[in-house]
């Protein structure tokens, strides 16, 4: 028996190998809080029964169905890949260095990635009933770190069914680090010759893929067709730094020059490298943005920028792990 609270509770992915068909999950991940349901279109029928003075149960439908995920969590050193698999696209196998891993997960097309998701959810008694997710794509994914912190993610999934009879999936959980502040660096620059900037506090990246998850046909028994991408990747930036230099961000933001971007966390020792996360985004372009006096506190501002194709290189993540397979 699980404990009867969060405390009991797991959540795991496994890749899918078709789209919407089960995949006992495999990746259990630590994460703060997670969210499987069930998405439904439900219609009444209409019309006149004499006597009636109200709706017809009986002619209640259920339309089409599908179903919803979303996971926040702090970003671990393993089991991370699968989800960021599903996110970028493409194809991606690990390659090795003694026990060191590094995957590169290049921006790409999404479609033939997908996951099955798992929530188990405690019974005050104990019981754990699992709410299942199958045809999941991840539609959006945002990554933060601020001073002091450890850096998070938000995984917004679509999924093609919900069900609770599933069974629920043997949950067991790998060793893993989290990624912090301290271990944080943000290098501008061209395109792999960043160096490192001063002065950066925060830092967050938003990927969003728009998919059309509402491709609904007859003789599917309500459920979609996997989604396929149907609008450009928005990629969006914000840093908060202290004012040390207009050049650093100030000038990059009144002007409409590109720069490369990598937003790195370089972790504990591993094989003859270290664990790392690192976000590569080759082609940014900032927002206005202009240095301002608020009272008699330090200054800092905030500044925003977004990807644009350079029509070369495309945005990576790349994580260096012990993990061998995604």
């Amino acid at each position: 028996m699980a404990i009867g609270s969060g405390l009991g509770s797991s959540f795991g992915v496994s890749a899918e190998s078709t789209y919407g068909t089960y995949v006992a999950p495999t990746k259990f991940l630590r994460a703060k809080s997670y969210m499987i349901e069930k998405v439904a279109n439900r219609q009444q029928g209409e019309g006149i029964q004499s006597g009636s003075y109200g709706p017809i149960g009986a002619q209640f439908v259920e339309t089409t169905t599908a179903a919803t995920g979303k996971i926040d969590m702090d970003v671990q050193s393993t089991k991370m890949g699968v989800l960021l698999n599903t996110l970028m696209g493409g194809t991606t196998t690990p390659s090795a260095s003694g026990a060191a891993y590094t995957a590169v997960f290049t921006l790409g097309d999404t479609y033939g990635k997908s996951v099955t998701a798992q929530l188990g959810a405690p019974y005050r008694s104990g019981t754990v009933l699992p709410h299942t997710l199958t045809g999941g794509k991840v539609a959006q994914a945002s990554f933060s770190c601020d001073t002091g912190g450890v850096l998070s993610a938000s995984f917004d999934v679509d999924g093609r069914a919900f069900t609770t009879t599933q069974t629920l999936a043997s949950v067991s959980y790998a060793s893993a680090n989290v990624f912090h502040f301290s271990q944080m660096s943000l290098k501008l620059g061209t395109y792999n010759s960043e160096s490192s900037v001063s002065g950066v506090r925060s830092v967050s990246i938003t990927i969003d893929r728009p998919h059309d998850t509402e491709d609904y046909t007859a003789g599917a028994s309500g459920l979609k067709a996997e989604p396929v991408l149907n609008g450009l990747a928005n990629i969006s930036v914000d840093i908060t730094a202290d004012w040390l230099n207009k050049t650093t961000f100030q000038d990059l933001a009144h002007g409409t020059t590109s720069t490369s971007l990598v937003w790195e966390f370089v972790g504990p020792t591993l094989a003859a490298t270290n664990e790392t996360f690192r976000i590569t985004l080759p082609s940014v372009y900032f927002d206005p943005s202009t240095q301002g006096v608020d009272g008699t506190k330090e200054l800092s501002q905030s500044f925003k920028a977004v990807w644009r194709y350079d029509g070369t290189n495309l945005p990576t993540i790349t994580t260096i792990s012990s993990d061998s397979t995604l």
